[in-house]
C-alpha cells in the first residue's frame, strides 16, 4: 500500500499541472511546425476555448467544495444553480482519489474527535482516508466484515463514506468498525466506549448505542466485563 499523499500537495500538484499545461501548449504548436496564424482561425479559437473549459472545469470542482464547507458558501453553493453540476459530480472524485490512493485538492473534513462526530462545527481539515480499503473491517456489533457502500451526500454538499454490516445491520461512517475507529480517530473504540459507555455512529445513526464486542483486531483490547 503507497502512502497517502498529504492534502496540500493535492493543490501543489493542480497548480503544477495547470501551468504545464499552459506552458506547453505553444512549445507543442512549434514542433508540429503550425502556423502561429492558425490560433486566430475558428478551428484555433475552438481548441482553446475546449483547453480553458477543461481547466475551468477542473479548478471549478475543486474548488466549489471548497468554498461550499464554510462561511457564507455553504448556504449559497447548493442554491447556486451553476455550482450544483459541481457538487453533484463530488462523490465521484472521492472514488477517484480512493482508486489512485491520491488526495485530491478537496476539503475532506471530518470530526477530529468521535464524540464531536455528526456535528458541523467542531471539525478541522484532517488527512484523507481510504475508505474504501476499509471494505471488511469489523463490526464493533457481531464481529462481522462489514461491506462498503460507497460515498454519499448527507447535509449541503457534505459527503461522507457509509458502510453497512450485512450480518447485524449496522451503518457508520466507518467509526463503528475497529479498524475504522482506529484510522480515524487514532484510538479503540474499546477506550472511547469504556469512558463514554455504548456508542453509536453520530454520521448514520443506528438508534442503538453499543458496546465493541469481541478482540480489537488492530491493538488485541476488549471490554472488560
Amino acid at each position: 500500500m503507497s502512502p497517502e499523499i498529504p492534502y496540500t500537495v493535492g493543490f501543489i500538484a493542480l497548480g503544477i499541472a495547470v501551468f504545464a499545461v499552459v506552458m506547453l501548449v505553444p512549445p507543442a504548436l512549434r514542433l508540429l511546425k503550425l502556423n502561429p496564424t492558425w490560433g486566430r482561425t475558428a478551428a484555433g479559437r475552438c481548441a482553446a476555448g475546449s483547453i480553458g473549459l477543461v481547466i475551468g472545469l477542473l479548478i471549478a470542482a475543486v474548488f466549489v467544495p471548497v468554498i461550499g464547507r464554510s462561511g457564507w458558501g455553504r448556504e449559497a453553493v447548493p442554491r447556486s444553480v451553476l455550482a450544483r453540476p459541481f457538487t453533484q459530480v463530488t462523490p465521484a472524485l472521492y472514488y477517484v482519489a480512493d482508486a489512485l490512493n491520491l488526495d485530491f485538492p478537496m476539503l475532506n473534513a471530518r470530526a477530529v474527535r468521535f464524540e464531536d462526530e455528526g456535528r458541523a462545527e467542531p471539525t478541522a481539515l484532517v488527512e484523507r482516508i481510504n475508505y474504501s480499503r476499509l471494505n471488511g473491517a469489523t463490526c464493533i456489533e457481531c464481529g462481522a466484515p462489514v461491506h462498503f457502500n460507497g460515498y454519499f451526500r448527507r447535509v449541503g454538499i457534505s459527503i461522507s463514506p457509509r458502510f453497512t454490516c450485512p450480518q447485524c445491520g449496522r451503518r457508520s461512517d466507518g467509526c463503528q468498525t475497529f479498524e475504522g475507529f482506529h484510522k480515524m480517530y487514532g484510538r479503540c473504540p474499546v477506550d472511547v466506549s469504556e469512558a463514554l459507555g455504548p456508542i453509536d455512529c453520530g454520521v448514520w445513526p443506528n438508534d442503538r448505542p453499543v458496546y465493541p464486542k469481541g478482540v480489537c483486531p488492530v491493538c488485541g483490547k476488549s471490554i472488560h466485563e
